[in-house]
């Protein structure tokens, strides 16, 4: 399987767990270093993001379009493509739908597992209202 193919899997199976509410494997996909720029331009940690998703706010459907890998190597690379995010703050009803370009660094790390290492979401349209972490 090329880089390019793993990579695109597992930003699949990051979309399925954040939508499924699978925090532990979301975790597991996550470097302790991450760095993740949300579309607002607020900046979590792995642990405040691990916070966020599960805690604020909930995501009906998270799906990419038009992604593109680009090797750096054999440890790291960059995927960029259009994300679309249907959520809304948890406990309420009323529904955003997000759009952005996103680009992330995903780095192979010493155990041999590839783990999204930063995160960086630029608005396609007016950003959401912001949420108070």
């Amino acid at each position: 399987m090329t880089i390019t193919e793993q990579l695109t899997a597992l930003e699949t199976e990051r979309c399925r767990c954040v939508v499924e509410q699978d925090y532990q494997r979301l975790g597991d996909m996550l470097s302790p270093a991450l760095i993740h720029t949300h579309i607002r331009g607020n900046v979590d940690t792995k642990e405040s993001y691990l916070r966020f998703v599960s805690g604020l706010v909930e995501s009906l459907e998270l799906r990419r379009e038009g992604l593109r890998v680009v090797s750096l190597g054999d440890t790291a690379a960059v995927m960029h493509g259009k994300q679309i995010n249907r959520a809304r703050k948890r406990g309420q009803t009323d529904e955003l739908l997000l759009e952005s370009m996103v680009t992330q660094v995903w780095a192979l790390e010493a155990d041999g597992q590839w783990r999204l290492a930063a995160f960086h979401a630029s608005p396609l349209s007016a950003p959401p209202p912001p949420v108070a972490h």
